[in-house]
């Protein structure tokens, strides 16, 4: 490999850095409106060096021949206190690899879309810097060669979600949303902190492989000698994956930390693709999947995972069934994936987690993104209640948007979704058959409320909103609609004159190029994505030379296969991308496993499909009726499980009521004391003051006379 893709990869965090530095400080007043370029320069850079070194590190490991990979880059010594050492450095392998194209690959193009949509901004120079900020907090978490490293981008990424969800911080809504996420985040985080903590103090240092591949003195090496543990080490090994996994919960939203991630959506719609496909919320996947030699061994920290995953699949996919927002059907929509991607590092199938990380960053981001041009065209409105038929307004959208959702739903053999999924839903069968049938349910779940979605924006007769939204379009934006060329339109599917939408097609562009183009490059990413894995596993066997990858899948054959003689349940090497095994029947029985839930998968997803067109396009007064069939299931997913007012009811407020009684404790009982304790003096000086300074001198003569003559006494023993 090019030695000059090692020695320079700091350039891939440090140039969107320094082009949020200028964006921020330098393209403000009359120079804002080229604020995009210097992050386009920046992240376009980085997207370049990400996919050179990606290109590198795949010649590497053909040379390689199955053996696993690694280069580790220090900058400079970060923190030196004795026994504590922290390199600021970086860590390269075939993992952070694809995740560096994900993030800088991704985030380039949600950066170029944004150019379009947020034109006119008031802030728009803030904005930039804020998503030049973002992509090098992400890159930095997924680069770092140590713990210290991950964290400092991990509450990078925090800090940017907060400035970048409460954008329009004039609007309660986005205040409250940007507060909720901080917050919310940093419960999973003092976790997050105390599991790295314990990492040092049981193992002696927070460097992933220390000197590089084959060694012995990084932490994930020396977790991953089960022989050579310490009763120390192992009694710490039960609770460091718990800590650091409730980080991971936070930052991935996982139930019950889940719940920041739909209000999340308050942000602009470049925000909410950049948070939910390319960065932040995947961070606690590839935190787990790098770090699994923390967690294989640990059979609770495993299962919690993988129950915590699929938990969050059902309330994301159930939930979006009665969401009428778009961005919020996708936003739990993108809760329910990262269930899935969950499930798949917790039944120890790292492989098609990073997979369905990879698919889901290429048609998330097109939906999110997608919405955002029908937002525009539909002044401001998201209820899919006010819209219909916007196949005639917005063509182009029309098709894209079909494609992400055919990807998300996972529609057989064409899309990148379907393999993804597939993979997931047969490790979860392959370690539970009761979790594998769960991931099919949602599976069904899943395709019916996308095409839910899809058949009710896109087909049937063309309905388009009047009047603005209430939010839309504020006095600060220059490419505000003008409502009073707005004029609402019903018509049917034969109707051949004008579009709905009430704007002259030459007055306003609603599929301008800019937004367009990065939702194409999207589209292709969302069908073909999935042939990186399928047939020949290359995606697999190229992330299984990560040394994360190799040695969890030595930790877990050596803990894990003693425990059956089944070979279908034994650990797949494929799982983990391991090229070379001995045991050919573990694979067999994955490749079988494989090609029936391909089947079984892809006849699901068909099957959500049909319901949804028969109940939301054919005979739409069915659909809407259904509801009221089932008024308490639909109250229930309307009220979204009651989650936020259990969580205000017996969280938020009983630590309000205890935070008030701290603050009057510390008012009266310690300030009181505090008061009294100076009360006392000043009030003997103010005492004698009256008392005896008084300005005459013969008071004074007498006064000491007296007091000489009662220590003279003490003195004596008189007294």
């Amino acid at each position: 490999m090019e030695r000059f893709l090692i020695d320079y990869s700091i350039l891939i965090p440090l140039l969107p850095l320094i082009g949020a530095l200028v964006s921020g400080w330098l393209m403000t007043g009359k120079r804002k409106t080229g604020a995009h370029w210097p992050i386009w320069l920046g992240v376009g850079y980085a997207a370049v060096h990400s996919g050179m070194l990606l290109q590198g590190m795949i010649s590497q490991a053909s040379q390689a021949h199955g053996a696993a990979i690694g280069f580790v880059k220090n900058v400079w010594t970060w923190i030196d206190t004795g026994p504590f050492v922290v390199q600021w450095g970086y860590w390269l392998d075939p993992l952070s690899a694809v995740m560096l194209c994900v993030v800088c690959g991704i985030g380039l193009l949600i950066t170029i879309y944004a150019a379009g949509y947020m034109k006119g901004e008031k802030g728009y120079f803030r904005f930039f810097a804020y998503l030049g900020l973002f992509i090098f907090s992400m890159a930095t978490l997924v680069m770092g060669e140590n713990l210290l490293m991950l964290y400092l981008g991990w509450e990078g990424v925090g800090l940017c979600s907060y400035l970048l969800i409460g954008y329009y911080y004039e609007k309660p809504a986005a205040r409250e949303a940007a507060k909720k996420a901080f917050l919310v985040n940093r419960i999973g985080d003092v976790g997050f902190a105390l599991g790295i903590m314990l990492c040092f103090y049981a193992f002696g240092t927070i460097s992933y492989f220390g000197n590089g591949v084959g060694g012995s003195d990084g932490l994930l090496e020396r977790a991953a000698n089960l022989g050579s543990l310490t009763d120390f080490q192992r009694s710490a090994l039960t609770w460091i994956p718990i800590l650091l996994v409730m980080g991971a919960f936070g930052k991935s939203a996982q139930f019950p930390l889940h719940v920041w991630l739909p209000d999340a959506m308050e942000g602009p719609t470049p925000v909410s693709a950049l948070i939910h496909a390319a960065t932040m919320v995947t961070a606690g996947v590839y935190m787990i999947a790098r770090c699994g030699t923390l967690f294989i061994s640990n059979e609770v920290a495993m299962l919690i995972i993988a129950v915590i995953g699929a938990i969050t699949a059902w309330i994301g996919a159930t939930v979006a069934l009665r969401q009428f927002d778009l961005k919020k059907v996708f936003a739990y929509s993108t809760v329910s994936q990262l269930g899935y991607m969950f499930v798949a590092v917790g039944v120890l199938a790292p492989v098609a987690g990073v997979f369905h990380l990879v698919t889901h960053a290429f048609f998330k981001a097109l939906l999110f993104l997608s919405c955002g041009v029908v937002m525009h065209a539909m002044l401001g409105h998201l209820d899919m209640r006010k819209m219909s038929g916007l196949k005639r307004v917005l063509p182009k959208t029309r098709w894209l948007m079909l494609i992400g959702c055919l990807a998300l739903a996972g529609f057989p053999l064409i899309t990148s979704g379907f393999y993804s999924k597939d993979e997931i839903v047969a490790a979860a069968w392959h370690r539970s058959m009761i979790l594998g049938v769960l991931m099919l349910v949602i599976a069904f779940i899943t395709a019916y409320y996308t095409f839910r979605l899809y058949f009710r924006v896109f087909e049937g007769p063309t309905i388009t909103p009047s009047e603005p939204a209430e939010d839309h379009a504020p006095a600060d934006q220059d490419h505000a609609h003008d409502s009073a060329h707005a004029h609402a339109t019903v018509t049917d599917d034969s109707a051949t004159h004008g579009h709905g939408h009430g704007h002259d097609e030459h007055h306003h562009n609603h599929e301008p190029s800019i937004m367009i183009v990065p939702l194409v490059l999207l589209a292709i990413g969302a069908l073909l994505a999935g042939f990186l894995n399928f047939p020949e596993h290359a995606l697999g066997h190229f992330l299984g030379q990560s040394s994360s990858l190799s040695l969890g899948f030595e930790q877990a054959v050596e803990h894990y296969n003693p425990l059956t003689t089944d070979d279908a349940h034994k650990i797949s090497p494929i799982s983990f991308g391991q090229a070379e095994y001995r045991a050919a029947s573990v694979v067999e029985a994955e490749h079988y496993g494989h090609y029936v839930f391909m089947i079984v998968s892809g006849l699901v997803t068909l099957a959500g499909i049909g319901l949804a067109y028969m109940l939301h396009l054919k005979n739409r007064a069915r659909g809407d009726a259904l509801p009221e069939k089932f008024a308490w299931a639909s109250r229930l997913l309307e009220a979204k499980y009651w989650l936020d007012e259990f969580n205000q009811n017996w969280v938020v407020e009983p630590l309000r009521s205890l935070g008030n009684a701290f603050f009057m404790i510390d008012r009266f009982l310690v300030d009181g004391v505090v008061w009294l304790i100076g009360f006392v003096p000043q009030l003997a000086g103010f005492t004698l003051k009256l008392t005896s300074q008084r300005g005459y001198l013969q008071g004074y003569a007498l006064s000491m006379l007296l007091c000489i003559t009662v220590i003279l006494l003490f003195v004596f023993g008189i007294l």
